[in-house]
């Protein structure tokens, strides 16, 4: 009996597991894109060419990608709002994914001790059996 339900014990927490490492893995993703649009330099097509722009993280006001007439258009093409919402939009998949996955392993760690305690006490309950006198 206590197989069954350690096997469902640990299908349940395996899962959560499973559900906790792929929200993580969402929020890393979201946290790899941030960082390529805050650190990578980038380009802007304008009417007749290219406008090279710095990445983000590294503006100068010297900067001739910054400069005024093309500040407008690097500035608009990420603007750091939108990459503010990026990084908020990683938090929830990440608290979410952490707290799923910790809940999932200490339940496999918490039924693994429960269920080591049973057999600890049958086996004990077995040996003081076989210790009493038969009448």
């Amino acid at each position: 009996m206590h197989w069954t339900v350690r096997q469902e014990f640990d299908r349940r927490a395996g899962r959560q597991q499973g559900w906790g490492a792929g929200l993580l893995a969402v929020a890393a993703a979201l946290c790899l894109w941030l960082g390529y649009l805050l650190f990578m330099p980038f380009t802007v097509h304008d009417y007749q060419d290219e406008i090279a722009c710095e990445a983000p993280v590294f503006y100068d006001d010297e900067s001739t990608s910054y400069s005024r007439g093309t500040w407008k258009q690097c500035g608009a093409e990420r603007d750091w709002p939108e990459l503010l919402a990026i990084g908020l939009l990683a938090v929830p998949p990440a608290v979410a994914g952490a707290a799923l996955f910790t809940n999932g392993s200490a339940r496999k760690h918490a039924t693994t001790h429960v269920f080591r305690v049973l057999e600890m006490q049958e086996s004990e309950e077995r040996a003081r059996q076989k210790r009493r006198p038969a009448n």
